[in-house]
């Protein structure tokens, strides 16, 4: 049995909607029981920020953060030594939903909690390598759940072009470090 501490960056944004990529660092843990030569499942908790930017018009940019703990477990592969194909379910609670302004002339910064979804279901599919304990992952979670409501900006005059309805994605490249137990 392993344990794994990692950190990362995660570029997020959202299936069906108008968003750009969020940057945003983010970390957890995960806990691997080998159960054969070649497969193994993991399970673990992390900070996944989900959300993305708007760019209304080219001058106004908005943020949209939405932010989860998450709950990866994940079956792996092992194609040889160190080398992992992983893939599983990702269930995540929300622990923030807003939206604010970025250089923009007009200062939003709104709480959204209530008018999006609690929960989010991803599906992590991920390579990953391992040298001397330390353990490189590339992962792309693809959203299942759709995370908000078509008039979550209804009573913003910025944000009526824009379509806050589809399902979360993100591209996370982490590094960590394996203790055995």
């Amino acid at each position: 049995m392993t344990f794994k501490p990692y950190v990362g960056y995660s570029f997020a944004s959202m299936f069906n909607g108008d968003l750009d990529f969020r940057k945003s660092v983010m970390a957890g843990v995960d806990i691997e029981k080998r159960y054969f030569k070649h497969l193994s499942v993991s399970g673990g908790v992390n900070y996944a920020p989900m959300g993305g930017i708007y760019n209304s018009s080219g001058k106004d940019m908005f943020i949209w953060k939405h932010d989860y703990i998450a709950f990866p477990i994940t079956a792996n592969w092992y194609i040889f030594k160190g080398f992992a194909l992983k893939t599983g379910i990702q269930p995540a609670i929300s622990i923030r939903s807003r939206q604010e302004s970025i250089d923009a002339p007009t200062l939003i910064d709104r709480n959204m909690e209530g008018q999006l979804n609690t929960f989010d279901l991803t599906i992590p599919v991920a390579i990953s390598y391992e040298l001397y304990n330390f353990v490189l992952d590339i992962r792309w979670n693809i959203g299942v759940t759709d995370t908000g409501s078509a008039d979550a900006w209804k009573y913003d005059y910025h944000m009526v072009n824009s379509k806050l309805q589809g399902t979360n994605f993100s591209y996370v490249f982490s590094i960590g470090y394996q203790f055995d137990w």
